[in-house]
């Protein structure tokens, strides 16, 4: 009998003592409502492994489908590449009927519908590209029970007519996917998404999963509103992505840069983002003239146009797609490794579920925005376009909180996650330009000190390029018109560029020193901080500009690149034959593993993530024959048995006694003290319980990013030995926290407790 009085209330996770992982219990506390939830999770691990080739769940999926399968409404935001249509599609294989998911992108559904049947799931979708003859197939086998999961569109969602007959049929869940279309705070608002709520009331007690990744805390609370979700489950995840790089260009010779970056990247495949359809076409034509492989997309190509490019672009046979912000919501292709704005896209929302598009695999991946202040007025015009006023001012204050970003000199992920309401964890991410390669600070006071005297001169507020003409000493027109060639101030900055001058009004307003009035065309204003610098009380520095063409990513690369492509050969051979993507045999990912483990076995390729029994019966043996041929197969890197030989060092009382004060709610410091042992003792006798499956919460033990780095260096290094560990991971972490992930990963893998003597009944 469980005693959910013992459990600590911070908790989430109870594993019963036992070799066995996967026969876990998962006990959850719901914030919107005290009470736990006790669910049996072995069927939903044996069900990940089967059909979609993973072994464990990305961070927050397991409480998500704990609370899908105890019938509770969900609210998640999940950063794209976390795994979101997971938290769904796996409830409905488990739970009776059939689940009902709402996606507003028609080449998406057809594309996870076409995954999910590779995976021996039966699924389908009704939309308007579905003619009536394949309607009729999909509607019998609703009414007999034979498909698990049904993709629709908002539309189909919203018609009496489907409602009427969905409340005839076994329905399982409802999932709404890009949820963030139904709120007028997102900034993908779609008014049919507003009618969702009718299916819910048409089907009370059917749980209602609302996923996005893109979402505002005022986003979130309206979805949860709007689609009526009865005391939700909010599951918040981060918006942090290590896999991918941020960097902002000072847009110089756009295209130069653009090829310089290209050039390094020839087998990446990529999307370049563009404003207008004219530089769509035209961008795509020049890059194809300088030898890359690139087509356009927008919407003024015909249909069966843009259809072929997506087609050939998920087939790897075209590498470059450029396009208008019309593309890619609906491509599902996981291999994409880099993400290019040539433009500055509408807001940081557009700009981070468009990067979002890279590295979906997991994979490093390069997120880049060519950026120019002259890129502003062009957004203006389409927020200008709009109807509602209120809508104009919230899309310039979108606007504004974009350039402030592009303009900014700290962390790009730290600034991007605050922006959604997320706190960065302490240190900087270390891969975006800010953090590994810091603008110069220089002492700006008397260059401040010229621009605010001349803002304070002019007779009106004028916009930061007319300051940095009078500060030039501009003979424009304007300026001799309005009499400024005879202020104080015409003509005193002429050291600096104009570029220059507009930068630092531009900073000076981000640093307080000035401030800025208006929307569409904003001006420059004096502040409260201003007359410090006049007055010579504060000295104020800025940042240099830097105008370095791209860097390279951080290539995802393997410790045998032959392999690797050779894999891909495969992969493409076996993909063509059957006319579906090549990720849809197996993601780079999953090819990088099987470089890294090189099996030789079904069952070591079964070990291997992303390798399902269905792919392993469908392709195993094409895959284990290309590895073998590779000479260094039998090189002990495979990690398959890594663990080490020998018992438990420490005796079975000792072991005892840790445990019992571990269960009394003791930290490791607590127990060392009370025993008076050191903690580096309690902690190897920690690491000795987890070890044999006694249940000792590694999430109390170590901080989950630290848990995923020490994972992520395991695999990396294909080694378990502490000291080479510790190398690679350095002072930041333990050896404790070394030791309790390590065990947890070989308990988990079922290397330890073989053999009866291993196993010490406590």
């Amino acid at each position: 009998m469980l005693d959910i009085t013992a459990l600590p209330l911070n908790g989430f996770w109870y594993r019963p003592p036992g070799r066995n992982p996967a026969a876990a219990m998962i006990v959850s506390l719901n914030a919107a409502s005290p009470e736990y939830i006790i669910m049996d999770m072995e069927p939903a691990y044996r069900a990940l492994k089967k059909y979609f080739g993973f072994s464990s769940f990305l961070p927050h999926q397991e409480e998500i489908i704990a609370h899908i399968l105890d019938n509770r409404d969900v609210m998640a935001v999940i950063a794209t590449g976390g795994g979101k249509s997971l938290c769904f599609q796996l409830p409905a294989l488990l739970k009776p009927g059939t689940a009902i998911v709402i996606s507003p992108l028609i080449a998406l559904m057809k594309d996870q519908v076409d995954g999910l049947r590779e995976n021996g799931v039966p699924a389908a979708f009704l939309n308007s590209t579905v003619t009536y003859d394949r309607r009729r197939e999909t509607e019998a086998a609703l009414r007999a029970g034979t498909l698990k999961i049904l993709y629709v569109s908002p539309e189909k969602a919203a018609q009496p007519g489907f409602i009427s007959f969905l409340r005839g049929l076994s329905v399982s869940l409802i999932a709404v996917d890009e949820a963030h279309c139904i709120s007028q705070w997102g900034h993908e608002f779609r008014p049919e998404y507003r009618q969702i709520v009718g299916l819910r009331r048409a089907l009370p007690g059917i749980p209602v999963i609302a996923l996005t990744a893109t979402a505002t805390p005022a986003v979130q609370l309206d979805i949860t509103d709007q689609l009526q979700l009865s005391r939700p489950f909010i599951s918040l995840g981060s918006f942090y992505r290590p896999n991918l790089t941020y960097e902002i260009l000072e847009k110089r010779n756009a295209y130069a840069q653009l090829v310089h970056y290209l050039s390094a990247h020839r087998k990446d495949s990529g999307i370049i983002y563009c404003t207008s359809k004219k530089t769509v076409d035209e961008l795509a034509d020049k890059l194809n003239r300088d030898g890359f492989s690139a087509r356009p997309y927008h919407a003024g190509l015909q249909k069966t146009l843009r259809a072929e490019t997506q087609d050939r672009f998920i087939r790897d046979e075209t590498r470059i797609i450029v396009a208008t912000i019309a593309f890619g919501m609906g491509i599902d292709k996981p291999d994409v490794r880099f993400v290019i704005h040539y433009d500055l896209p509408r807001d940081l929302e557009h700009f981070y579920q468009e990067t979002g598009r890279a590295g979906r695999d997991g994979e490093p991946s390069d997120c880049i925005l060519l950026y120019s202040p002259a890129d502003r007025p062009r957004v203006s015009y389409f927020i200008d376009r709009m109807e509602s006023d209120i809508e104009k001012r919230s899309a310039y204050r979108r606007l504004d909180a974009l350039v402030a970003y592009c303009e900014g000199t700290g962390c790009r992920v730290e600034a991007l996650l605050s922006y959604f309401g997320e706190t960065f964890p302490p240190g900087r991410c270390g891969r975006c330009d800010s953090c590994t390669n810091p603008k110069t600070l220089f002492d700006g006071t008397g260059v401040a000190a010229e621009i605010i005297g001349c803002v304070r001169e002019l007779p009106a507020a004028y916009g930061a390029g007319y300051i940095a003409d009078v500060l030039r000493g501009s003979a424009s027109k304007k300026v001799r018109e309005r009499g400024d060639a005879d202020r104080r101030c015409f003509g005193s900055g002429k050291s600096h560029s104009r570029e220059d001058l507009v930068a630092h009004i531009r900073e000076l307003v981000r640093l307080g020193y000035l401030g800025q009035l208006g929307d569409r065309y904003p001006v420059i204003v004096l502040t409260e901080k201003s007359h410090a610098v006049l007055t010579g009380s504060e000295r104020v520095f800025l940042s240099g500009r830097v105008s370095s063409p791209g860097r390279r990513a951080v290539a995802a690369g393997s410790d045998d690149p032959g392999l690797f492509d050779r894999l891909r050969r495969l992969r493409k051979e076996l993909a063509d034959t059957e006319e579906i993507p090549p990720y849809m045999v197996f993601s780079d990912a999953t090819l990088r593993e099987m470089v890294k483990r090189r099996p030789t076995t079904g069952t070591g390729l079964l070990a291997v993530r992303g390798v399902g029994e269905r792919k392993l019966k469908k392709y195993g043996e094409r895959f284990l024959r290309e590895i073998t041929r590779s000479p260094r197969s039998e090189k002990a890197l495979s990690g398959e048995c890594p663990a080490p030989a020998g018992k438990v060092p420490f005796s079975r009382d000792t072991l005892r006694e840790t445990r019992d004060l571990y269960r009394k709610g003791l930290t490791l410091r607590e127990i060392a003290s009370q025993r008076d042992l050191t903690e580096d003792i309690v902690g190897a006798h920690l690491e000795s319980l987890i070890l044999v499956g006694e249940a000792i919460s590694l999430d109390d033990l170590v901080l989950p990013e630290k848990q995923r780095s020490v994972r992520d260096a395991l695999r990396d290094s294909g080694s378990y030995d502490l000291k080479v560990l510790k190398r690679l991971l350095g002072d930041r972490y333990s050896w404790n926290d070394i030791r309790f992930v390590r065990a947890a990963v070989l308990q988990q893998s079922g290397e330890r407790g073989k053999r009866e003597e291993d196993n010490l009944p406590l």
